[in-house]
C-alpha cells in the first residue's frame, strides 16, 4: 500500500511538473511587467493600444506592414512570442456596420477568416476584451522558412473597434521534427500567460473619446 501512495504521489507530481508555469508567469503575476503603448505609430490606424508583457521578453517594432510590436520570451531570443496588429476590414465605401454584422464576425463557421490560410483551426469562441466584442481562436501552423521546418501553436484574439480589428497573437514554436506533444506541453504552460497578457489590453481612443 505504502509503495501504491509513492508511486501515485510521483506520479501527480510529474504531471504537475510538466505544466509547471514559466518564470515569466510568476514575473508578470508579481508586477513585473512592461507595457507598449501604441501611441502615434501610424500602423495603428487611428487606435491607440496597449497591452503588458513579461519585463525579462524583448520586444520590438513590427517589420510586416500591420504588425505594430512583438516581444518575445528571454529578452528576444526565445521560442515564445505575441505580436499585436491592426487591420482595417475591407467594406464597401460608406458601409455602416450593424451590431449584427460584428456578431457574425465571431460566429464559430466564421472564425477561421481571421486566422491565416493553411492553418489548422483547433478550437475558438467569443469573448469580450476591455468591453469591445472580440474572440479567442487556437489554431496551429507549419511553415517552411529558409528551409526550416517549423511547427507553431499560437492563440490569438482579434478584436472589433471602429470597422478594424485588433489581433493580438501569441505562439510557442519548434522545429517540426520534434513530438507534437512536446509543442503541446509547452503550450499549455504558456496559455495562461498569453491569457492574461490578452486581458491586460487597454483600447485608451474608445475611452478617450467618451465625455
Amino acid at each position: 500500500m505504502k509503495t501504491f501512495h509513492i508511486a501515485a504521489w510521483l506520479s501527480i507530481a510529474v504531471s504537475i511538473n510538466s505544466y509547471a508555469q514559466p518564470i515569466s508567469w510568476t514575473e508578470f503575476m508579481g508586477g513585473k511587467r512592461a507595457t507598449y503603448t501604441s501611441g502615434d505609430n501610424p500602423k495603428a490606424k487611428g487606435v491607440e493600444v496597449s497591452f503588458d508583457y513579461p519585463v525579462s521578453w524583448g520586444g520590438a517594432d513590427g517589420k510586416r506592414p500591420n504588425t505594430l510590436y512583438q516581444v518575445t520570451s528571454e529578452s528576444g531570443k526565445g521560442l515564445e512570442l505575441c505580436n499585436l496588429v491592426i487591420i482595417d476590414i475591407p467594406l464597401p465605401v460608406g458601409y455602416t456596420v450593424t451590431p449584427q454584422d460584428v456578431a457574425e464576425l465571431f460566429e464559430p463557421l466564421n472564425l477561421k477568416d481571421v486566422i491565416p490560410s493553411g492553418t489548422q483551426l483547433i478550437t475558438g469562441a467569443k469573448t469580450t476584451i476591455d468591453g469591445q466584442p472580440a474572440a479567442w481562436v487556437h489554431f496551429v501552423q507549419e511553415m517552411d522558412r529558409a528551409g526550416i521546418q517549423l511547427r507553431m501553436m499560437w492563440i490569438t484574439y482579434p478584436v472589433y473597434i471602429d470597422k478594424k480589428l485588433i489581433i493580438f497573437s501569441c505562439s510557442v514554436g519548434d522545429s517540426a521534427s520534434n513530438p507534437a506533444e512536446e509543442l503541446q506541453r509547452r503550450y499549455k504552460a504558456y496559455f495562461p500567460l498569453f491569457q492574461q497578457m490578452a486581458n491586460s489590453i487597454v483600447i485608451h481612443s474608445k475611452w478617450k473619446r467618451r465625455p
